[in-house]
C-alpha cells in the first residue's frame, strides 16, 4: 500500500509541475505568451522591401493588444486592436487598419483608408506567418470587396 501512495504522490507532483509549466511566469497561458513580443510585418500594397514593418503584441490589463505598422513614403499601414488567440496558428484582431495603400495598379490616387472590425489572421500550410484571411467574416481575396484595401497583410511568428 505505501508504494501505491508514493506513486500517486509522484504522479500528482508531476501533473502539478506540468500545469505550472503550461503558464508563463506572469500567469498568462503559454499559448498567449507565445504571441507576446515584436513580430515583423509585410504588406502587399506597400512598396519596398519584404518584412519592413513591425507589430508588437503585449499584455495590457488581462488582454493581448497589437500595435504597429509599416511606412514607405506616402504609403503606410497602421494596425491596432485586441488579439483573441484561437490556436498557435490562428487569431482574431478586433481593431482598426488605417493607412494609404498603393492603388496605382487600379488607377487610384493615394488616399487614406480606415477599416474597423474583426480581422482573422491564420498560418496555413507550412507558413511561418499569420496572413489576413477574413474581414468581419468575409473572405479576404484580392478584387473582392471585403473592406481590406491592403490585400495581403502578413505577421511573422517571433524568431
Amino acid at each position: 500500500m505505501p508504494l501505491r501512495r508514493s506513486v500517486f504522490v509522484l504522479l500528482a507532483s508531476l501533473l502539478g509541475a506540468a500545469a505550472a509549466g503550461a503558464a508563463a511566469p506572469d500567469g498568462a497561458p503559454a499559448l498567449e505568451a507565445s504571441y507576446v513580443g515584436t513580430h515583423r510585418l509585410r504588406v502587399n500594397r506597400i512598396p519596398g522591401r519584404d518584412w519592413a514593418g513591425t507589430v508588437t503584441i503585449s499584455r495590457q490589463g488581462g488582454a493581448l493588444h497589437l500595435e504597429g505598422g509599416l511606412r514607405r513614403g506616402e504609403h503606410h499601414l497602421e494596425l491596432s486592436g485586441t488579439v483573441a488567440v484561437e490556436s498557435p496558428r490562428k487569431f482574431q484582431l478586433d481593431g482598426e487598419l488605417r493607412g494609404v495603400p498603393d492603388m496605382a495598379w487600379a488607377g487610384e490616387a493615394p488616399r487614406e483608408r480606415i477599416t474597423t472590425g474583426r480581422f482573422t489572421f491564420e498560418a496555413t500550410g507550412r507558413r511561418r506567418f499569420w496572413r489576413l484571411y477574413q474581414v468581419d467574416g468575409r473572405e479576404c481575396v484580392c478584387n473582392d470587396d471585403c473592406g481590406n484595401d491592403f490585400c495581403y497583410i502578413d505577421i511573422e511568428f517571433r524568431r
